[in-house]
């Protein structure tokens, strides 16, 4: 290795030590036997915990590599990005609440307990859970490929990258529990968007880019890439129907990933969600901007980069090697915030999902627990191959994985507002849109340069609001109960105590 290489070995050593104290800590607070302390963490998170570890669980590598990237390639019509995580802390609040709510109402723990309770029907369950894990496979996956793009970009090895983050992750997901890697992601989350911010300043404020403003900036890039700041972007790509189709479903998939969803379950309290929400606009909204200043650096210094994912270390090269090697440390950081998040979600969707579900109802808490670490064991080799397979960038993958949690929104929507689609409109609708994002996205080319995803929205949207029309699920029982209940103790509070067991077995 060289010494940049050992160099990055060193301050992951360093930040690892930190980890391991976060790990202790969680490790000691946590039940080990128990279901509920591991994956659940006793559903007691305050508004900044839990805002902290769902945006750094969000962001990930993506954030670090991925989004510098895709602006570098794509132009304007990827900048705008930035607003959508405005929308999306709003819905945190709004959907977030009623998550939670139900979710402590009933003791949900995965995606499918909500949806198999309201819907009366085993098979959304099913459904939803292979879902879950198949999408989490290439989301993971991006996660090695980033650590081992970086670890490339500083002239080491792929695979001791990747190799180093699977390491340290498994520590966290198989023996922390949810509390350690809560707390470890809260810090993580702070320490790389802070970076970003420094970095993105110096290299504009030092001089030694060259440019001391952003009107100085944007005027050079217009005038090289003019095409570059007008919409759609240079690359053409992000057509109206491209954007507005990226548009929802990286808000859809912000609300449904799994490793999301189960943390609005483990909130203390609903008015957790405020902070949650107002914490989620101010990190995530403005967190795009040096983002943004560091592509466009990157589009002017090094205009003729082939891996687009590189644009950040590679630019930082050019300047101080140490703050690479920070850099590549940050990206882990980031990296690891999501996959331990990801494969404890994983874990425990496969547990109650699909082992208690379909294989052995009456397992004890250490079978259970035996299974989740297992499943996450082998779950996370599958995602390992998925990375030395997989082709395309960081975007195209996560769009794969977030167009298959985007497919979640609508029965979730229908659970929390939606009365009329009942469990045939949710079923099939997700069947039809995951069954149009395999073709177009494995067997044959997305028509008019459409991405994929936008067409397995379009068609899980007709097949849902379609058959409710004459499913008619509103004028179900269950279903008005269960919407009255939502309804009443969002305008007028919520005290668990005034809830009849009659209620919670409804």
């Amino acid at each position: 290795m060289n010494e940049m290489a050992w160099m990055v070995l060193a301050g992951l050593v360093i930040s690892g030590l930190v980890y391991l104290a976060i790990f202790y800590i969680g490790y000691k607070n946590t039940d080990r036997q128990s279901v509920e302390s591991f994956y659940m963490g006793g559903r007691d998170f305050g508004g900044l915990i839990l805002f902290l570890t769902i945006g750094a669980s969000w962001f990930s590598m993506w954030f670090l590599l991925g989004a510098p990237g895709s602006f570098y390639k794509h132009g304007s019509g990827f900048s705008t990005f930035f607003i959508l995580n405005i929308v999306l802390g709003v819905m945190f609040f709004v959907y977030g609440r009623r998550m939670w709510l139900l979710g402590k109402v009933f003791d949900y723990t995965t995606p499918g307990d909500l949806l198999e309770h309201y819907y009366q029907n085993k098979t959304i369950k099913t459904v939803s859970a292979v879902l879950n894990i198949y999408l989490l496979f290439p989301y993971i996956g991006i996660q090695l490929l980033g650590a081992g793009l970086a670890f490339e970009a500083i002239g080491s090895s792929f695979w001791l990258g990747v190799s180093t983050m699977i390491v340290l992750v498994t520590l966290f997901s198989v023996f922390g529990g949810i509390k350690a890697v809560a707390w470890k992601d809260a810090l993580q989350g702070f320490f790389y968007m802070a970076f970003t911010w420094i970095v993105a300043i110096w290299l504009m404020k030092s001089g030694i880019t060259g440019f001391d403003s952003l009107k100085e900036l944007f005027t050079s890039v217009d005038a090289t890439s003019p095409k570059f700041l007008l919409f759609p972007g240079e690359s053409g790509f992000f057509t109206p129907v491209n954007w507005f189709g990226y548009a929802a479903i990286y808000v859809f998939a912000g609300v449904c990933l799994p490793h999301l969803w189960t943390r609005f379950y483990m909130a203390k309290d609903m008015d957790v969600f405020k902070t949650v929400a107002v914490g989620h606009i101010v990190f995530a909204s403005w967190g795009f901007v040096p983002i943004l200043i560091i592509a466009l650096l990157g589009k002017l210094i090094l205009p003729n980069i082939e891996q687009v994912d590189q644009i950040f270390p590679l630019l930082l090269l050019e300047y101080s090697p140490i703050l690479a090697v920070v850099l590549i440390v940050c990206a882990f950081a980031a990296a690891m915030s999501t996959i331990d998040s990801q494969n404890i979600a994983m874990g425990t969707v496969f547990t109650k999902d699909i082992w208690l579900s379909l294989i052995e109802k009456d397992s004890s808490q250490q079978r259970q627990m035996l299974v989740g670490r297992v499943s996450t064991l082998i779950l996370m080799a599958v995602s390992v191959i998925w990375t030395f397979t997989a082709e395309g960038s960081i975007l195209t993958l996560s769009m794969i994985a977030f167009t298959s949690a985007a497919l979640l929104f609508m029965p979730l929507t229908g659970a929390l507002f939606y009365k009329k689609a009942g469990a045939i409109s949710a079923t099939y609708s997700i069947i039809i849109g995951a069954l149009i994002l395999i073709v177009f996205t494995y067997f044959t080319t997305s028509p008019f340069g459409v991405d994929a995803g936008v067409y397995a929205l379009l068609g899980q949207a007709v097949v849902f609001f379609g058959i409710a029309q004459f499913e008619r699920y509103d004028k179900n029982e269950h279903a008005i109960a269960y919407h009255s209940f939502i309804e009443k103790a969002i305008n007028e509070g919520f005290d668990k105590t005034v809830i009849s067991t009659s209620d919670n077995k409804s």
